[in-house]
């Protein structure tokens, strides 16, 4: 009896045992096969991760030489607009110019009609001051007049005693040679630009003694004031 149960009892420790090493075994296979799908699977992400690394690096270098190659384009198309902008800023100053003379010129015609008005207010014994009460001007300003009307009509008296153009002879056979052509000063009537021809430029000397007296005396009398 007694061996009958120390056998039964080795077999169920046997049993135990065998059990025992059977489900270590199993645990340890379904370790490794985890162990493997693992690995199965980082395999499988490593190349999709390769892929995109390699793919991301390509286009940061194609993204690179595009910029480079566009900022390349725009440093050429602001070299050229500065070219033309420095073209078109020599025109525009040139035009400026252009535009500032003629005005100066046609001041200028107005200033001689302004003068040659302020000189015939003056010829009338009208003296500075009250010729510059008048016209809304300074003293100054009067008397600056007055001496541009009598030089414009210096200059009108020379022009009109020398001829503007020479004389030719005359052929053999004509019986005209041709004259030249005769001018006058421009009178406070006339227009910038419209200037009319006549035989002589009035003589501003023709003043009676008493007048051109006093007028010269209010010119000394405006100078000395205005100094």
């Amino acid at each position: 009896m007694d061996e009958k149960k120390t056998t039964a009892r080795r077999r169920r420790r046997s049993t135990a045992t065998l059990e025992r090493l059977e489900t270590a075994r199993q645990r340890r296979v379904a370790q490794l096969e985890r162990a493997r799908e693992n690995e199965r699977r980082v395999d499988e992400a490593l190349g999709p991760f390769a892929e995109a690394e390699t793919a991301i690096e390509t286009l940061k270098r194609k993204r690179d030489e595009r910029v480079a190659a566009l900022r390349e384009q725009l440093e050429r198309k602001l070299a050229e607009l500065d070219g033309v902008k420095a073209a078109k800023a020599a025109e525009c100053d040139r035009h400026a110019e252009e535009v500032r003379a003629d005005v100066e010129m046609e001041i200028a015609d107005w200033r001689r009609v302004m003068a040659a008005s302020v000189l015939r207010i003056r010829e009338a014994d009208v003296g500075v001051s009250e010729t510059a009460t008048l016209l809304g001007l300074s003293p100054k300003d009067v008397t600056a007049l007055t001496r541009e009307g009598l030089d414009s009509d210096a200059v009108a008296a020379s022009s009109a005693e020398t001829p503007a153009v020479p004389p030719t002879c005359a052929r053999v056979g004509d019986g005209l040679g041709s004259r030249a052509p005769e001018t006058r000063a421009p009178q406070a009537h006339d227009e910038p630009g419209e200037r009319t021809m006549t035989t002589d430029p009035p003589d501003l000397n023709d003043v009676s003694a008493e007048g051109g007296r006093g007028t010269s005396d209010q010119d000394d009398r405006g100078t000395s004031t205005l100094e």
